[in-house]
């Protein structure tokens, strides 16, 4: 299994799913010195060179990395899961996006990584996580703490959500089953979600109740059933 985590999260944003879906197979979760989605493929590319057909899931950044090297065919895969994710912001959207991502990557620059893990966690996207699992959200918040902020001002400038040219259309490329998750509290990533499963060829699609955009965290159990149907169902 190889697991890729959002923006500014580690390897331990997946541990609790690790656990929960009862896989024998080791989690990897690398830490992608990377700052743009080709290099990123390029870097998991050449990390798994060499190894059987993978179980790749991503969520939010990284699911869209997953997106962009499964549609690449860089990787040999037995399924791929995609979690809150979506395959390139487009128009004013992006265009929106990527103003208001370059302002937070010369603030990250100026004001640290103290400043970023405070200012990150209070953002919507994560309210749920806030409600639901305070003491979760507090731990993530710990660990952004821990990260070089030059890194994460570079990952956010090439690796963002509008940093890459949309590739919608290069998905259908993808011929791994594919599980797409979203919460259902999370209407922008629902519609996102629907969209991906009239895209991808192998498709299932859930759409997780009592959930936000942290998915994986705010409900862990739901998801790892799911999950753990798409993994060992096949």
């Amino acid at each position: 299994m190889l697991a890729l985590p959002g923006f500014s999260q580690g390897p331990e944003s997946w541990a609790e799913q690790a656990r929960l879906t009862g896989s024998s197979q080791p989690w990897l979760c690398p830490e992608l010195a990377a700052t743009t989605l080709s290099a990123a493929s390029a870097e998991l590319e050449a990390s798994s060179s060499g190894a059987g057909p993978l179980d790749l899931i991503g969520y939010s950044q990284g699911g869209r990395l997953a997106l962009y090297a499964a549609a690449r065919g860089v990787l040999k895969l037995r399924t791929l899961t995609v979690i809150s994710a979506q395959a390139g912001f487009e128009g004013q959207t992006r265009a929106a996006r990527l103003r208001a991502d370059e302002e937070l990557a010369g603030k990250i620059e100026v004001e640290g990584s103290e400043w970023f893990a405070e200012h990150w966690a209070l953002l919507q996207p994560f309210a749920g996580l806030r409600q639901r699992r305070p003491d979760l959200a507090e731990a993530l918040a710990a660990a952004r703490r821990r990260h070089d902020p030059t890194h994460l001002a570079a990952q956010l400038r090439g690796m963002g959500a509008a940093a890459e040219p949309p590739f919608w259309s290069r998905l259908a490329a993808i011929e791994a089953p594919t599980l797409v998750i979203a919460g259902g509290e999370d209407e922008r990533y629902v519609a996102y979600a629907r969209r991906l499963a009239l895209i991808l060829p192998h498709c299932s699609l859930e759409i997780v109740p009592d959930a936000g955009h942290v998915v994986h965290l705010e409900q862990p159990g739901r998801v790892a059933r799911i999950l753990a149907r798409h993994l060992h169902g096949r």
